[in-house]
């Protein structure tokens, strides 16, 4: 069953840089308010089965109800003036044969394996959050049930030791210490403390290989040359005046990220889409450009692009058809 749930996203001054909240609704559901990417992320609601789209979008009562429970333990009352971005995903619930009809608060949140008589391997439900746990128990289980494989496969599912992209064998390029990632963009690159921490968490060691790219392409850097005979420094250039995002990363996304969308850009590499949709919206005409350039688009295809974008944002913002003042 799919089940959506909405999520805002407020000024970072709605919660404590690093503490967040968690508690019980008034109707018996959980809600949190945490600290993320530079805001503070609110969320979930649970309005039941929903109709399967590939553009979900929030409703006004999801927006009211996480609204109105935040109020209910901030001391300064939120309203629609403090949403940055409004969006809502669909989760797959399994379903429960024994559950009343729409009631998605007892379907299963966990993942489900089941296996027919066929020998057929089936994992359903789960969530991103939990990819790597379901990769495990899925082939694990897989070499369970099939000895043929077991004898072939002798170490089981590997998912638990492999690095991220980033981690570089375990921080070998930065001697573990992840925090030196950040003090090198700031000390030899120049770089503002807030880009350099943003670089460092989403980028990991690949942050010193996007923050080169920078500074060797005269698009996405200006250097300002000390004329005493001093050390010149750079200026990056970022996506939005508000937001750590550096125009590098589009670039960087289309060489080393496979992006091939500007939706792909503003949502799936560097979240700004999530973080703040008019900032995104804002920003479009920029990112349009740069990957213009890197994927050598035509007028045609750029007006495509910019088209599909701004309906994809029309879903990451509170519904405009009413307001609140």
């Amino acid at each position: 069953i799919a089940a959506p749930g909405t999520h805002l996203i407020f000024p970072d001054y709605a919660s404590p840089e690093q503490m967040g909240m968690v508690w019980f609704t008034q109707d018996g559901r959980i809600l949190y308010l945490l600290p993320w990417e530079g805001g503070t992320i609110a969320g979930t609601t649970d309005p039941g089965a929903s109709e399967v789209t590939h553009e979900p979008k929030p409703s006004m009562g999801e927006v009211d109800f996480i609204l109105d429970e935040c109020n209910r333990v901030l001391k300064d009352p939120l309203d629609y003036g403090h949403v940055k971005a409004a969006w809502s995903g669909l989760r797959p619930l399994v379903k429960d044969p024994d559950a009343a009809p729409g009631d998605t608060k007892k379907l299963s949140r966990n993942h489900v394996i089941n296996i027919t008589d066929g020998g057929l391997l089936t994992i359903a439900g789960g969530k991103w959050t939990t990819y790597r746990q379901m990769a495990e128990d899925a082939v694990d289980k897989c070499l369970e049930v099939t000895p043929e494989l077991a004898n072939v496969v002798q170490s089981g599912c590997v998912t638990k030791e492999l690095k991220l992209v980033g981690a570089d064998r375990g921080g070998a390029v930065c001697h573990q210490n992840f925090d030196r990632v950040a003090i090198t963009l700031r000390e030899e690159f120049g770089m503002e403390k807030e880009t350099a921490q943003h670089l460092r968490n989403n980028y990991g060691t690949r942050a010193l290989q996007l923050a080169m790219l920078a500074k060797s392409d005269t698009r996405l850097c200006s250097e300002l040359v000390n004329k005493k005979g001093g050390l010149s420094r750079f200026f990056f250039n970022k996506l939005h005046p508000k937001h750590p995002q550096l125009e590098a990363e589009v670039v960087y996304a289309c060489r080393h990220e496979y992006a091939e969308t500007a939706v792909d850009v503003l949502a799936r590499r560097t979240r700004l889409s999530f973080l703040d949709t008019n900032a995104a919206l804002e920003c479009l005409p920029r990112v349009l450009e740069l990957m213009a350039q890197e994927k050598r688009w035509s007028k045609k295809r750029v007006k495509q692009e910019e088209e599909g974008a701004r309906k994809f944002l029309r879903t990451m913002c509170v519904p405009t058809s009413i307001g609140r003042s």
